[in-house]
């Protein structure tokens, strides 16, 4: 299907009650010929992949990255632009760029000690990843510069999904439940799985997606925010400051959160 989803959200279900809502107000939208639309950066600067090959586009030049022995880009984490993080599953590699997309680090987890089976690296701080651990079945954070390994979580009985992280938490989807964890370590909070297909976090809110809805979840998971759009159809979205990034396959619609009046 050329579009992976398709929402008319009037009313949707949700089971933590809010009296709050967003609904998104058009400002701009320009055409993306892309396979898939990663996001905008803090610095504007925009960030898709097509034919296996990441592309920045900013006002300083175009530049791209690519390295097709590795297979199929999974995730590219933009939380530091200085430091873009990007994951190849079929090779089990992560790959560290800086912000003209040249190569800074390389991180082949399966081919050196500790030997790790890792589904997804994202950006965490001080030259260390977020990864989550295939075979223990836990969260951990990987220093790539000295090597070392930090176990954060207890092993997750559940199927694993994706995580998406800042540099101080990290959120585990599994197939029952959306997990939240700091950079200490420590599980803060859960809430179920409610279908969700989707995530992006900007600061301390994370912007959720089911069939049928979008949430915001702010305040540790314990606030759920439905956000009102008109019809739209999203292949890829991302959430940067007040503003939500849609891309249907064609267009990417920079919508801005407006508050609804009580």
């Amino acid at each position: 299907m050329r579009h992976l989803f398709f929402i008319i959200v009037l009313l949707c279900n949700w089971s933590v009650f809010s009296q709050e809502s967003y609904s998104l107000t058009p400002i701009e939208k320009f055409a993306l010929n892309a396979d898939r639309f990663i996001g905008i950066d803090n610095l504007g600067d925009l960030y898709f992949i097509k034919n296996r090959t990441l592309h920045k586009k900013s006002a300083q030049g175009s530049y791209d990255f690519k390295d097709f022995q590795l297979g199929t880009i999974s995730s590219v984490d933009l939380l530091n632009p200085l430091r873009v993080t990007v994951f190849y599953p079929d090779f089990n590699t992560a790959i560290v760029l800086d912000n003209r997309l040249n190569e800074v680090s390389r991180i082949p987890f399966v081919m050196k000690p500790p030997f790790l089976n890792v589904a997804q690296a994202t950006t965490a701080n001080d030259n260390r990843l977020w990864i989550f651990n295939i075979d223990s079945q836990q969260l951990e954070l990987y220093n790539y510069r000295n090597e070392s390994l930090q176990v954060l979580s207890r092993p997750i009985a559940e199927d694993y999904r994706s995580h998406i992280s800042n540099f101080n938490f990290c959120y585990v989807l599994t197939e029952n439940k959306l997990r939240m964890y700091n950079i200490y370590g420590s599980y803060l909070k859960s809430i179920p799985n409610e279908g969700f297909t989707k995530m992006s976090l900007n600061r301390d809110r994370l912007l959720v997606k089911n069939s049928e809805c979008l949430f915001l979840l702010t305040e540790e998971l314990t606030k759920k925010i439905p956000i009102q759009t008109k019809e739209i159809q999203i292949k890829d979205l991302y959430l940067s400051d007040e503003f939500l990034y849609i891309y249907d396959g064609e267009f990417v619609h920079k919508m801005k959160l407006t508050p609804n009046k009580k």
